[in-house]
């Protein structure tokens, strides 16, 4: 759809919080937004966080200016999503995940000037600075030199460069298609969410407006993350949707074209141990991270 500027836009800001400080993101979408003098709303929901950052976010749960909603149990990624769909009051909806910064003043700005697309993707980066823990950068590594996408790339691939992380929708849409409930572990939501929103003809809409992710994992727990990517990533191929585009798949295919799968197997079990070694050093590589994801992936289709 053809997209034009607009002068007036009503918006429902959508955090979905797990474990992590909010304040920051709140303080900075609060004044941004009081800045431009647009009617909005913030609203966030908490998916059953420890005790540890509901004290840390006491501050946000009792500021007048936002919608704060605290689940009993979690829920995950797709449901929690979902829910704002009911809550939220205006027909654009904002998505922006809890452990995002925003560097750019214009933020909202940049969102609220454009009208009438149905989806929008503002992109996402990581700090150049490698973190002094060498827990944590495998994760970087990942997002660096992978995940940080250019705004030509995007332009060029709407579909398969969509992240959840930051997005606009408008509630009509979104009513429409949805997350997936049935993923209710962590990875690739996002990429079932694009793949509907292009058999349905929906396109998305790229602008450079990207969020930092801040929320850098410890490598342990980034290939706990992998590996429930991976098995959702099974899924989405149970439900007949092409994704033979995405390289991990397309590699898969070349090599089970080549009789190479087998052999793969066998070698799986202890190639992932001796490779996890690796992946957990200061300079993790990230080859071995690709083969590391092959191997789980061709466990995960022989059931092992």
């Amino acid at each position: 759809m053809y997209c034009e500027l607009s002068y007036f836009i009503l918006i429902s800001i959508c955090i979905p919080i797990y474990n992590f400080n909010v304040t920051k993101l709140v303080e900075t979408l609060i004044h941004q937004g009081k800045e431009l003098q647009h009617p909005f709303e913030i609203i966030c929901i908490d998916d059953h966080s420890s005790d540890y950052f509901k004290k840390i976010n006491a501050y946000v749960e009792t500021n007048e200016n936002i919608q704060f909603f605290s689940l009993k149990k979690n829920i995950g990624r797709s449901k929690i999503r979902n829910m704002f769909i009911d809550i939220s009051k205006f027909d654009k909806m904002l998505f922006i995940d809890c452990d995002c910064s925003i560097s750019s003043d214009l933020f909202l700005k940049n969102y609220m000037d454009i009208s009438n697309c149905d989806v929008i993707y503002g992109g996402r980066k990581h700090h150049q600075i490698k973190p002094k823990k060498s827990s944590e950068r495998l994760r970087w590594r990942y997002g660096v030199k992978v995940e940080d996408q250019s705004f030509d790339f995007r332009l060029n691939n709407p579909y398969h460069s969509f992240r959840s992380n930051n997005f606009l929708i408008k509630k009509s849409v979104f009513k429409a298609i949805k997350f997936d409930e049935s993923f209710n572990g962590y990875g690739h939501e996002d990429t079932l969410l694009a793949l509907e929103l292009q058999k349905n003809n929906i396109k998305i809409h790229q602008i450079d407006n990207p969020v930092y992710h801040e929320g850098i994992e410890k490598n342990t727990d980034f290939l706990l993350k992998t590996r429930s990517a991976i098995r959702n990533l099974s899924k989405i191929e149970s439900k007949n949707y092409n994704i033979s585009s995405l390289k991990l798949i397309n590699t898969y295919l070349k090599i089970k074209k080549l009789n190479l799968d087998k052999f793969l197997l066998l070698i799986s079990k202890k190639g992932m141990i001796i490779i996890e070694k690796q992946l957990m050093s200061s300079w993790p590589s990230l080859r071995l991270f690709n083969l590391y994801k092959l191997l789980f992936y061709i466990r995960d289709q022989n059931n092992v």
